[in-house]
């Protein structure tokens, strides 16, 4: 089942194939960002910073800074998410973050 992530209102925004997938795919299944950096802070497909995995969200750092990044991976395609989205958690970390800017695709 995929891992599915919410913004901060607890809508699902984003969703990664497993936990240690190194890609993120919005909710049609493009592929948005990955995660070069062994951590939970996600790069765009330009290599700047998209956001940061947060339990179940998937939020902007107010306090971002910026990192080099390595080069942006071959895409993996387009993926359809499985599952349904469980129940978002309680997020009480509200102040330290806001929502990811996605784009949408046409």
């Amino acid at each position: 089942m995929s891992v599915y992530l919410f913004d901060m209102q607890g809508r699902t925004v984003a969703f990664r194939r497993t936990w240690t997938d190194p890609f993120v795919f919005d909710v049609d299944g493009h592929w948005i960002g990955w995660f070069p950096w062994d951590d939970n802070d996600a790069a765009d497909l330009e290599g700047r910073y998209l956001g940061t995995v947060v339990d179940d969200r998937f939020v902007r750092r107010n306090d971002w800074y910026d990192r080099p990044c390595p080069p942006v991976p071959a895409t993996p395609g387009r993926v359809s998410p499985t599952g349904a989205p469980p129940p978002a958690h309680q997020f009480w970390n509200c102040f330290a973050y806001e929502d990811v800017r996605l784009r949408h695709h046409a």
